[in-house]
């Protein structure tokens, strides 16, 4: 009678693992945009250090942490099954208003505090599309993360399906 129950609770542990890493699937998007984030503040920073502009190593100091955060949060979501990921979310928000603002300052004087190694007009429109694309990445992930909240990602329904089929 062993026999008969040791292969159901090997299926019943591959299938409870496979719904688990249904859930974690849902924040993929979500993961790899804060590493690419955190990844790109760190590399600012460190660019800063270098320039010793105090002010700009400040701001990029603070927001890597705070990516560093978010990505730690997101780490959490393989053993946390609730849907709102409120630092992640806060995270995104903070980033597209950060970025707006710096797309501001690339036009005052203040850039040669934040960036420093911006020195002609084609490197500041480079700095310029590549803000504009954070923006619109970091955009589509905190919608990614208001319709996971709501149910209405392609993972909920793929969840409910394969819970079905136990």
């Amino acid at each position: 009678m062993s026999d008969n129950s040791q292969p159901k609770t090997v299926e019943q542990k591959r299938h409870a693992d496979s719904i688990k890493y249904l859930y974690f699937s849902r924040y993929l998007m979500l993961r790899y945009s804060v590493v690419i984030f955190l990844f790109v503040n760190l590399f600012w920073f460190l660019i800063l250090i270098q320039y010793r502009t105090w002010g700009g190593i400040l701001l990029s100091g603070l927001v890597t942490l705070f990516s560093a955060a978010a990505g730690f949060e997101q780490l959490t979501k393989m053993h946390n099954r609730k849907l709102d990921v409120p630092v992640t979310r806060y995270y995104f928000w903070t980033q597209i208003g950060l970025n707006l603002i710096l797309a501001i300052c690339l036009f005052i004087p203040m850039r040669k505090q934040l960036f420093p190694f911006v020195t002609n007009s084609d490197s500041l429109y480079l700095m310029l599309a590549f803000l504009f694309a954070e923006i619109i990445l970091a955009y589509i992930c905190e919608r990614r993360a208001h319709n996971i909240i709501i149910g209405k990602d392609k993972y909920k329904k793929l969840i409910e399906t394969y819970k079905k089929e136990k």
